[in-house]
């Protein structure tokens, strides 16, 4: 039986992520915890005395979500840590020093601060995968370790390597039953962890599918010979889920360019309409997805 065990805030998902250059959070679905990872990290990362970088994909922070107005939690930042979102969402006081302006997000120029003071800060960061991947580079340079970003699923590509490491934040919002969260973490992670092609793969790649491995895709891989060599950019390409992913690696032997280190999970029992049970849930997504599995708030882990 997997055993549950209490765990203090994000203290044991540090020890997972300790050893990372860069850590991305994303989500199963909006309203999974993502941010509230995201702050925990946040937090154990600068308790420890580590200069850590922060950024997103898209905005966070706000006090409401801009499609359906509804409370979202605040990301709180340290004196010393380096923040790159947009100059536009930057409170005007001396809270914060500019140490480099870059490209340009959905909301303006995106400049790397230091923080001075510590508050709460709405982050807009780079809207593109390679403007993230730009970012991520520019943290690390003026001394960021790690690189903190609230992801989005198809532009985490940008921080693949073998010391990137990504954590899937899922919770109540992706399903109504502890069973259907844990479907839905399983084959998110059962997508991102797409092996990388060995050389001899490469070398005997049957077909090569530089944009989106979509359903029509899928459709003629099923009506070709079993065994084919399948190769696709990165694991974010992969457009189809679940029972037909499942199937399509059984027949072909799918594979990718770059791969991605999924490092473990987080959970969030809340949801609009419902709650599910804590324990059971940390415990189902664990079994399931085979990641070490947190929930930050209610302090356990599986």
């Amino acid at each position: 039986m997997l055993d549950v065990k209490a765990a203090t805030g994000g203290e044991a998902l540090y020890e997972t992520v300790a050893d990372a250059a860069s850590i991305a959070v994303v989500g199963t679905a909006k309203n999974v915890g993502k941010t509230v990872t995201t702050r925990a990290l946040v937090r154990t990362f600068t308790e420890r005395g580590a200069t850590i970088g922060l950024t997103s994909i898209g905005r966070d922070g706000e006090l409401a979500d801009a499609l359906d107005g509804a409370a979202k939690p605040r990301l709180f930042v340290r004196p010393g840590m380096l923040v790159a979102t947009a100059r536009e969402v930057l409170a005007r006081s001396p809270g914060c020093e500019i140490v480099e302006t870059l490209g340009a997000s959905a909301l303006g120029t995106i400049a790397i601060v230091r923080v001075l003071h510590a508050a709460y800060l709405e982050i807009a960061g780079a809207p593109t995968a390679a403007g993230l991947r730009a970012i991520v580079a520019r943290l690390r340079a003026h001394g960021a370790m790690p690189a903190i970003v609230d992801g989005a699923i198809d532009r985490i590509a940008a921080l693949a390597g073998g010391d990137d490491a990504i954590v899937v934040a899922t919770g109540a919002e992706s399903g109504a039953t502890v069973e259907a969260v844990a479907r839905v973490a399983a084959d998110l992670v059962a997508r991102l962890r797409l092996p990388a092609a060995t050389d001899d793969e490469r070398a005997a790649c049957d077909e090569r599918i530089d944009g989106a491995l979509d359903a029509l895709h899928a459709d003629r891989l099923f009506a070709s010979v079993a065994g084919r060599i399948v190769i696709v950019r990165d694991p974010t390409r992969v457009a189809i889920r679940g029972r037909t992913f499942a199937r399509l690696c059984a027949h072909v032997r799918l594979r990718c360019d770059r791969d991605l280190r999924v490092v473990a999970c987080t959970t969030s029992p809340l949801a609009r309409g419902h709650v599910l049970d804590a324990r059971a849930l940390v415990a189902a997504v664990a079994r399931a997805t085979g990641c070490p599995t947190f929930d930050v708030l209610a302090g356990l882990a599986a």
